[in-house]
């Protein structure tokens, strides 16, 4: 099996309390749960974490300012109103950020009540309703994110490789010489 064949998420790091949950990046997994676990070990080895979210990729749907439509197709059927959660990049050099939640029928929908509430200086917005949500618990908190901080943190000037290299060469050198 190779990461194709598995479902991508998209992951969102919570580092403090009063910090909005930011995008980190995508992990692939086989379930909903090997997703936290995968997203704990890509994004929440070194820096603080408090929590994570992770979402189906597919379940989001991406819009922008510019061109407000959906890069996937919307739902069939008209769904009554439920939360959808809203994330807005600020830039084109930002990340997604959790903005807040939308009370609408559709993605599009969601995006119009986002881009009314949360609209300035958004250039790119990602909405999922938030029942597709999938996070770490307070519970989870402890055995989840305390075995990462107790590992070092090596940098790579720790791992003298160069020096070695040098040292391997001068001494076949020196051996070929005197043989």
């Amino acid at each position: 099996m190779n990461d194709t064949q598995l479902r991508r998420y998209e992951i969102f790091v919570v580092e403090r309390p009063d910090h909005p949950p930011v995008h980190a990046g995508s992990v692939h997994a086989a379930d909903d749960e090997l997703a936290l676990l995968n997203a704990r070990d890509v994004f929440a080895r070194r820096p603080d974490c408090l929590g994570l979210w992770a979402f189906r990729s597919e379940m989001m749907t991406s819009l922008t300012s510019e061109s407000p439509g959906s890069s996937k197709p919307m739902e069939a059927r008209a769904r009554g109103k439920e939360p959808y959660l809203v994330f807005g990049k600020p830039g084109h050099k930002g990340v997604h950020t959790f903005l807040g939640v939308a009370q609408a029928s559709s993605a599009v929908g969601a995006f119009e009540e986002g881009r009314r509430t949360y609209g300035r200086g958004v250039v790119a917005w990602w909405v999922v309703p938030e029942r597709w949500r999938l996070a770490s618990t307070a519970e989870d908190a402890g055995p989840m994110f305390e075995p990462s901080k107790a590992k070092p943190f090596r940098d790579q000037a720790f791992y003298p490789v160069e020096t070695m290299m040098r040292q391997l060469r001068r001494g076949r050198g020196s051996g070929r010489g005197a043989a």
